[in-house]
């Protein structure tokens, strides 16, 4: 009996449908995996041109747009199969975004892909993380070695290697918990705040006492009780704000910590010194468990759980995901460290 493309390509991933998953949803995840791996394999072509003698083609690479189109070409090939999986890498909501791209910048983000000279990309060196006592992570040139995917990521079951990594290190996330996060940058701050005595139109404040979610708690004011909140001009400038003798104080926040998303570390530290702490719900099923969050996660944590779980709803949902068991110590640990209450229901 012939498989179908898609058992064949599970196979290889060591990919198996969960417990009453929806045939769709489970070919989503597999194409999803599949794509990951099929762009760092990508990565390595190399031309066999020779525009001179000089030039060794073993060591010619092909650059990032490469890549980019050989993937499409693929995914394409794969949902012409798979009609009904489209929506899951087009949803109709968003217009015009390449999934592709999307998946290429979470491997970079994550560092499982490294930018090279003349817009190439490449593998990094071999890193190992420890998810539990048999399984590990695999970041770098060794991918392709025996193992499964899940999410993003891929997992060996042993190693011979000491130089094994927590995988919270590997993706930089801080030691100290977002509540700290908040009152150590508070202390620095304290005496460089600026008075504001011209306020834009576009100003908002973060409500960290509402109950909404993260995108829809924005205020026009700064509000009683708020000590220090967090402000937003634009997507270029956040910072901390407070208000003293009816003037509005603010504090700009380094470019760094916008450009890797790590605006929503404070939100959740702030909410929780307000004894508002954000909620996370974990399902567990009989051979998965589901994660539900109230907002999206500072980039370096959502980066940990695109390589760890797969996104549930589409290819751009950044509050539920699906997983194995396997994955919920660490997954329970990275929330507790932004103060995010986790609720566990079997």
């Amino acid at each position: 009996m012939v498989s179908d493309p898609h058992e064949i390509i599970a196979q290889g991933l060591g990919i198996t449908r969960f417990f009453r998953e929806d045939e769709n949803a489970y070919i989503a995840r597999i194409l999803y995996s599949a794509i990951s791996e099929w762009t760092k394999t990508t990565v390595l072509d190399r031309s066999l041109e020779i525009e001179s003698e000089f030039q060794d083609p073993r060591y010619t690479q092909y650059t990032r747009h490469h890549v980019t189109r050989k993937c499409n070409i693929i995914l394409s090939t794969y949902l012409d199969l798979y009609p009904n999986v489209r929506g899951w890498f087009y949803p109709l909501e968003k217009q015009g975004i390449q999934p592709i791209k999307i998946i290429q910048e979470r491997l970079e983000f994550s560092g499982h892909l490294v930018s090279g000279p003349d817009n190439t990309i490449q593998l990094p060196p071999d890193r190992y993380a420890k998810i539990t006592k048999d399984l590990y992570m695999l970041r770098g040139a060794s991918f392709g070695r025996e193992g499964k995917s899940y999410g993003l990521g891929w997992y060996i079951d042993g190693i011979s290697t000491p130089d094994i990594y927590p995988i919270e290190e590997l993706f930089l996330i801080p030691r100290i918990d977002a509540r700290t996060t908040v009152l150590e940058f508070s202390k620095l701050a304290r005496s460089e705040y600026t008075p504001n005595a011209t306020i834009s139109d576009a100003r908002r404040y973060f409500d960290p006492i509402s109950k909404r979610i993260f995108s829809e708690s924005w205020e026009e004011s700064l509000r009683y009780p708020w000590e220090t909140t967090v402000y937003r001009n634009n997507r270029d400038d956040y910072g901390f704000a407070k208000q003293e003798n009816g003037m509005i104080y603010t504090h700009a926040f380094p470019d760094h910590i916008i450009k890797l998303q790590e605006v929503r570390r404070f939100m959740y530290g702030l909410r929780y010194l307000n004894r508002n702490p954000e909620q996370a719900i974990i399902t567990t099923y009989k051979d998965a468990i589901k994660i539900k969050l109230h907002s999206a996660l500072p980039g370096r944590e959502e980066m940990l759980f695109y390589m760890v779980a797969w996104p549930s709803r589409d290819i751009l949902d950044r509050t539920e995901f699906i997983t194995s068991p396997k994955f919920l110590p660490i997954i329970t640990k990275v929330l507790k460290n932004l103060n995010i209450q986790v609720i566990q229901n079997a």
